[in-house]
């Protein structure tokens, strides 16, 4: 199994399947492409994950596997289509000559559950500051998350189907529980973290009972209020999904469905335009996960949770600018009443375009602020009812773009969506750019970079001790429902306190409750 050693080889490490060897880069070691579970292909299409195989003598991990099967995706650029069904790998990054009992942190990457791989995001400058991170690829799109009624009778509580992606982040989290002390991290401190979909994996393992034990903290990166799926709707389009496919007898809809190459089903995928998401109902996920928080019944940890200031800005760009022209003013409105129905003319009254610098402007606020930014205020004010909650706004107008955005914006992005992970999750400067998101270093100008070092010092000692604060920085006060505040991560370094009334007048939040 083992091929010529390389000059930069990591040291071979033991895992219960086997030996690794990885490549050290640098400060840091990464050994990549382990296989978490048995590859989910054949008959194990559509189940939850199993045990992978044992192997002998020593494998190379210097490498990673196939992203799990997923469209092209211009927001990944240099990464092509993926049709490898055996994609249920992960990857550990160490930093060199360490100490054993780091603290872990396992990232779930992410890309609205239909594409992203654990390779977007090389984590070279926090691991290099004496933490171990994990990355994880699960399955996407159909394939993780299609709900049927023949595939809840398969299930092994006979009602639950549609969490396949999510069940791939379980059995993840107990390789690391079995195997991360060899890495020299510790097992009794792991932080689960994600951003965007994969923040929403989170939310999904913290009120999940299959998830219970295996992670300490959890950090949940812009995803507004968890917002999951009934196991009804997830059925209908499930249904939909399999009668475009051509999958159309219930009786035999399983043994179509297995037979289907990757391709057809990512374009089916295409043809049917469903919005993939985590299913409630069943064993894996009882009730939605915001019930379960208000109820005090899901894994109780500590929890960093937080959005950027213009959520949505990069999606009204990439929607229009990037892909046709800028939004007018008219195409504003009729987004407006698209999205609002009867209630749009409050809408268009509470975000009259005229009172922001372009259509698009105004758009984007809409949405982060109904979406996102008000949208996570009751998950913090149920969590943090029952565990220590921090929760921020990052605030950086600065923030450089990322690589795909090749057409100029009509108007200022600032700090919009993904934007602040490559102040966390990035490279150094000699790793090379390999997505949109943050897989390489964009540069930082030296303001950036110190904002950047402030956040990864948050981030880490949160992961050490459910507790972002250390005596060198400003203090991050916990969050609660009588003095809501949240910290402000602003250009340079600076941080101010948020409060409730300041947060609630620039996001509307009181007109967005009235809209209930």
């Amino acid at each position: 199994m083992e091929g010529a050693k390389p000059a930069n080889a990591a040291a071979t490490v033991r895992t219960s399947d086997g030996e690794l060897r990885g490549v050290e880069r640098g400060v840091v070691e990464v050994y990549q492409g382990i296989p978490y579970a048995a590859p989910p292909v054949g008959d194990l299409r559509w189940r939850a994950p199993r045990p992978g195989a044992a192997w002998t003598g020593v494998r190379d991990a210097t490498k990673p596997r196939s992203a799990c099967v997923q469209p092209a995706a211009f927001w990944r650029p240099g990464e092509a289509a993926s049709w490898d069904e055996d994609c249920l790998y992960l990857n550990v990054w160490k930093p060199r000559h360490v100490d054993a009992h780091l603290p872990v942190i396992v990232w779930f990457h992410g890309g609205g559950w239909l594409n992203g791989a654990g390779t977007d995001m090389q984590p070279i400058q926090i691991v290099s500051q004496g933490n171990i991170v994990v990355t994880v690829n699960y399955r996407l799109g159909a394939l993780g998350y299609l709900s049927l009624p023949a595939l809840d009778s398969e299930s092994a509580d006979g009602q639950s189907s549609g969490n396949y992606g999510d069940l791939d982040k379980v059995r993840a989290l107990q390789w690391v529980k079995q195997n991360i002390g060899a890495f020299g991290g510790d097992a009794d401190n792991v932080t689960i973290a994600g951003q965007s979909a994969g923040a929403g994996s989170v939310c999904w393992m913290l009120g999940s009972p299959a998830a219970a034990s295996l992670f300490h903290q959890a950090i949940i990166q812009s995803i507004g209020g968890c917002q999951m799926i009934s196991h009804d709707t997830a059925a209908t389009r499930g249904k939909s999904f399999a009668e475009t496919i051509g999958c159309t007898d219930p009786a035999t809809a399983m043994a179509c469905l297995r037979k289907k190459s990757p391709a057809e089903i990512i374009d089916a995928q295409a043809q049917t335009k469903l919005i993939w998401r985590p299913v409630v109902g069943g064993a894996t996920q009882p009730v939605p996960v915001l019930d379960a928080f208000r109820s005090g019944k899901f894994n109780r940890v500590p929890v960093l949770v937080g959005n950027v200031r213009h959520e949505t800005r990069v999606l009204v760009y990439e929607d229009n600018d990037l892909t046709r022209q800028p939004l007018t003013a008219d195409r504003y409105q009729s987004a407006v009443r698209t999205q609002h129905g009867d209630k749009a003319d409050r809408v268009l009254a509470e975000y009259p375009v005229d009172a922001y610098p372009t259509p698009g402007v105004a758009l984007a606020a809409m949405q982060t602020d109904s979406m996102l930014s008000c949208g996570s205020v009751p998950l913090d004010e149920a969590l943090s009812q029952w565990v220590p909650t921090y929760t921020y706004e990052f605030r950086d107008e600065t923030a450089p773009h990322t690589p795909y955005m090749v057409v100029p914006p009509s108007f200022d992005l600032g700090a919009t969506h993904s934007f602040e992970l490559q102040y966390i999750w990035r490279g150094d400067a000699n790793t090379p750019i390999s997505s949109g998101q943050s897989g390489g270093a964009i540069p930082l100008t030296p303001p950036q970079a110190k904002l950047s070092q402030m956040m990864m010092r948050y981030w880490g000692s949160f992961a050490r001790a459910g507790d972002p604060n250390t005596p060198s920085q400003p203090v991050w006060p916990r969050y609660d429902a009588a003095t809501t505040q949240w910290l402000g991560l602003l250009a340079g370094g600076a941080t101010e306190i948020v409060t409730g009334d300041a947060y609630d007048q620039e996001h509307h939040c009181r007109f967005w409750a009235s809209m209930q």
